[in-house]
């Protein structure tokens, strides 16, 4: 089966698709021929068109941008599934996310197309990410419209939606009212193998905090920061992976261009005593997919997925909000009572093992695209 993989690839969503594609090109018994199709770089000819805004309208929303944005991208995503077609025959395609798959709908016609998503545009109509201010907000209905009608022709369309976590299921059924028989959730899954489980020990003299975000500020880092220097400089060391630009201090150490899954990386992990993630903004948190699986104890807001992921404070725990004494609190529990951290731990990665599996969950996309095309 010669199936096309589309991929956004950007922020969180670059690391959902690719796992797939990497263990079916390493198991040709599955019968999957993977074929790659990345949603940018943009030809030169569409990018001014996806990515030029005048500042005062963006700023209150009237430039459009997020609806030329994916407008543009699907455009150039369909030239290249067509460009592929003429190539070589397939028997489906798989996209991540409807971002880029905007105009796919009427290709079902002649192919199968499967949709994986982490948010729908109706929830991220609710969030910062569309709406990040007061006039953002109050012209969303105008400036959503033109994604609105093309994300229901696209699901509408779709043999199979592919959501990433419950919560985006449950928007699937009830915001857009797609049948539960086309809804089957398959979560971003890890290599089990590249990410070793190292049951946690006793905590040491300066307890190691670790935090890993690219974007600093709406990963939370501020808040974090701020409740190290006031009641935790003396007692922790604080590990910031970051992007962003900043200085060293007192308990603080920086790591710059730290590629995922390297040794840097790994050895951060492994030597960390607890992953604090008090994010502001996300629509999953593979981040915190990670930390589970290296069995490292978790902090985080109650963003994107965490509820689902923490299970009511069974695999860690969860902030209530993003205040600065609820982070302290938080801490000082974590801290306090080190083996019930250690013990969530440990659940956690069970739950990895069982349910974010790419063995199993490649394995399942499989079945399922054989089943679609027979």
């Amino acid at each position: 089966m010669h199936v096309a993989f589309l991929n956004e690839n950007t922020l969180g969503h670059a690391s959902y698709l690719m796992p797939f594609v990497r263990w079916f090109e390493a198991h040709p018994e599955a019968g999957i021929q993977p074929h790659v199709i990345h949603a940018t770089p943009l030809p030169p000819g569409m990018k001014w068109r996806a990515e030029t805004s005048v500042r005062g309208l963006r700023k209150a929303g009237l430039d459009f941008h997020n609806a030329r944005w994916r407008l543009t991208v699907s455009q150039h995503v369909r030239n290249e599934l067509d460009a592929l077609r003429a190539k070589q025959p397939l028997d489906a395609v798989v996209v991540n996310t409807q971002s880029v798959a905007l105009q796919l709908a009427d290709l079902v016609k002649e192919l199968p197309v499967c949709v994986c998503l982490d948010a729908t545009f109706q929830q991220l109509a609710g969030s910062r990410w569309f709406a990040p201010n007061a006039p953002t907000r109050w012209m969303l209905p105008l400036t959503i419209a033109p994604l609105m009608s093309g994300e229901r022709a696209l699901y509408h369309a779709a043999r199979k939606m592919f959501p990433w976590s419950e919560v985006v299921a449950e928007s699937l059924r009830r915001d857009y009212q797609e049948p539960v028989e086309k809804i089957k959730t398959l979560p971003p899954s890890l290599d089990l193998t590249q990410l070793p489980f190292t049951p946690r020990k006793a905590l040491g003299s300066k307890p190691k905090l670790l935090f890993i975000g690219g974007d600093f500020q709406r990963k939370g880092g501020p808040l974090l920061l701020e409740v190290f220097r006031q009641h935790f400089v003396q007692r922790a060391e604080l590990h910031i992976v970051t992007q962003a630009t900043m200085a060293e201090e007192s308990g603080v150490k920086v790591h710059h261009a730290v590629q995922a899954y390297s040794p840097e990386w790994l050895a951060l992990w492994q030597q960390a005593d607890a992953f604090v993630f008090p994010s502001t903004l996300e629509t999953f948190g593979l981040v915190i997919l990670e930390a589970l699986a290296l069995g490292v104890p978790v902090i985080t807001a109650e963003v994107g997925a965490a509820a689902e992921l923490m299970g009511k404070d069974e695999r860690g725990l969860l902030l209530k909000d993003n205040h600065a004494a609820t982070l302290k609190q938080a801490l000082e529990n974590l801290l306090k009572d080190y083996p019930a951290a250690v013990k969530r731990a440990e659940a956690g990665r069970t739950w990895v093992e069982q349910r974010h599996n790419l063995e199993r969950n490649a394995g399942v996309l499989g079945q399922t695209l054989k089943q679609l095309v027979r």
